[in-house]
């Protein structure tokens, strides 16, 4: 598998850490931008229909209190129940010549001509007034001349608004405001602004008609609006499907009432706010109905805010966190290769130190570079390197006055004071005439001499997986069987005793010392264990079968190797021995059947 290093994993780290900043940061930048404009947009937007609002009060006020006056007149009620026609529209005439009304010109000739451009002079000219019976039917002025109506233009659409009004004038109780769209002369959809009086008969209190008195939206009614609609804010009035504004391009228009279609079709009033695309640029749409619960069509201002700043805001506020992004990148990589480089020396020169311990080298130290806890794990290091060398001596010397395999077991707890009964074969190997060859010999030749003789043949012992237990002056004392038990301890011992007498007669080959040796080896139940005290233990074996190996090394000649009956009889056909006379030992109260090791025959696996 691919290893990927501290340098590479530190340095992916910190690049991900601040791309994950950097994306956090933009997307709770981008809902910041979306969430404050939204909010900016929603309060100009309630603002400007407040306004609308308030100044439509302002407008339609006075014209309102002047067709309750007209409605409460006897003469008008007379009319309306006589059906004269031309009498009511007498009436409502003379009515706004005696109030001052401005637009009295505007009035006889809409009256006069059924014409919906009708008008002039200047000031608030082309009002509009229609008079309706009990029924909601339009009462229309009679030409003399003609003797009927004349036909004009646009006045079945208009009829036909109207008849929102006939089909409430049962429950109609105050003074509705409302928007209507007739066509005026010239083809063109004219936007009206309406205001509906109930005429009631004061004594019987029934309905006798009603009054409908209007004006052209856009000459006056949008100014307040068009007067707030500034930079990229766009305004207008939705009715049946059509949006009116001078404010909204008509080719945006169009493309605007193609995307709410799906609403108008459903049935479903639009929502208060949604997102549209018009003229390739994002915008967003506010919807409000301004005349709730009234006969007329509903009639909604819809505002529409360009998001092209938002977006812009958002772009610029994108580039620079993405560029201080960038910066803090680069400085995150520079300062984890810093890092990197200021842990990855350590760590080496840690690994070399483990790769020395390791191959047994326990004076290396690494260098302690800092403070931090870099630092306290170098030194920690060469604290534990001083101990491991410690260790390791005093396993050395261990080893040198304890068999190895004792000297493992003790250190790892396994060996306590105290002893177990063991089956065992004890061997002891001795120099024969060692006191006379030493008489006259110098201490220190005498020291050379056995460290030579020692040395070689505790290799023999260790290498038939014998445990040294002691020298005794000339005397070398193995066990085989304890602590460590083996197989075939008691064949180990016998091919042990005869490789001894090989290699001492080798090493006679190159010695300026001649010595010979007899080995005797006993086999049978011994106490095992540490003997001693408590702070200072020697591990041997203690019984009958020790004094007898004992006793049959002093027995053996040079080159010969005594045994018991016991071993013979554990060995088998194995080896080849010849009888002993009975030896009388001292320490056994009988005599004791003994053989001498003439061969062992190479055992079967």
């Amino acid at each position: 598998m691919f290893a990927i290093s501290f340098r590479i994993k530190l340095l992916l780290a910190m690049m991900v850490l601040v791309a994950g900043v950097t994306v956090a940061i933009l997307y709770a930048t981008h809902e910041k931008v979306q969430s404050t404009y939204l909010k900016l947009f929603q309060d100009q937007f309630e603002a400007e229909v407040n306004y609308f609002v308030l100044q439509q009060e302002n407008r339609i006020n006075p014209d309102r209190e002047r067709c309750e006056e007209l409605a409460r007149l006897p003469a008008l009620h007379e009319a309306l129940k006589s059906g004269d026609t031309n009498r009511i529209y007498e009436v409502a005439l003379n009515f706004f010549g005696q109030s001052g009304q401005q637009s009295l010109r505007g009035l006889r000739g809409s009256m006069k001509n059924n014409r919906f451009s009708g008008g002039g002079g200047g000031g608030r000219t082309n009002q509009y007034f229609r008079v309706l019976n009990a029924n909601g039917e339009i009462l229309h002025f009679i030409d003399p001349r003609v003797g009927s109506p004349r036909s004009v233009t646009g006045r079945k659409r208009f009829e036909e608004q109207l008849a929102t009004v006939q089909k409430a004038m049962a429950t109609l109780e105050q003074q509705p405001v409302g928007f209507l769209a007739p066509e005026r002369t010239n083809g063109q959809v004219e936007l009206l602004e309406v205001i509906v009086t109930k005429v009631i008969d004061s004594e019987t209190k029934q309905t006798l008609g009603a009054l409908v008195m209007g004006r052209p939206f856009f000459e006056t009614s949008e100014e307040p609006m068009f007067e707030m609609s500034h930079g990229d804010i766009q305004s207008g009035i939705w009715v049946e499907g059509h949006i009116h504004s001078k404010t909204i391009p008509a080719e945006m228009r169009d493309d605007f009432v193609k995307q709410i279609e799906p609403y108008v079709k459903s049935g479903v009033p639009p929502p208060d706010t949604f997102r549209v695309v018009l003229g390739h640029i994002p915008r967003r749409v506010f919807f409000k109905l301004l005349n709730p619960e009234s006969p007329f069509p509903p009639a909604y201002q819809v505002s529409l805010y360009s998001m092209a700043g938002a977006l812009k805001t958002q772009n610029e506020l994108r580039w620079q966190v993405a560029g201080y992004s960038a910066v803090a990148l680069a400085a995150a990589l520079v300062l984890s290769l810093g890092l990197a480089h200021g842990l990855l020396i350590p760590l080496r020169e840690l690994v070399k130190g483990t790769v020395a311990i390791r191959s047994g080298d326990f004076k290396v130290k690494v260098p302690v570079r800092t403070r931090d806890e870099v630092g306290e794990l170098a030194a920690s290091f060469n604290d534990m390197a001083d101990g491991l060398a410690q260790k390791e001596l005093y396993r050395t010397v261990l080893n040198m006055v304890a068999d190895e395999k004792v000297a493992h077991a003790l250190m790892n707890g396994q060996l306590a004071l105290g002893g177990e009964v063991r089956e065992v074969s004890v061997l002891f190997c001795d120099i024969r005439g060692f006191t006379a060859l030493t008489e006259n010999m110098p201490p220190e030749d005498v020291i050379a001499m056995l460290n030579e003789h020692m040395t070689a043949l505790t290799r023999v012992v260790k290498e038939n997986n014998g445990v040294l237990d002691k020298f005794v002056g000339d005397l070398l004392m193995a066990i085989f069987g304890a602590p460590v038990q083996h197989e075939h301890d008691t064949f180990n011992a016998a091919q042990c005793a005869l490789q001894l007498i090989q290699e001492r007669e080798r090493l006679n080959t190159t010695s300026r010392h001649q010595l010979r040796v007899g080995v005797g080896i006993a086999t049978g139940t011994v106490v095992a264990g540490c003997m001693g005290s408590a702070d200072r233990l020697n591990y041997t074996v203690l019984g009958e079968r020790v004094n007898l190996a004992s006793r049959l090394c002093n027995q053996a000649g040079a080159s010969q190797v005594v045994i018991d009956q016991t071993t013979k009889e554990k060995l088998g056909e194995n080896v080849a021995v010849k009888p002993l006379p009975a030896l009388n030992l001292k320490g056994f109260t009988e005599n004791v059947v003994a053989y001498e090791l003439v061969s062992v025959r190479q055992r079967q696996a």
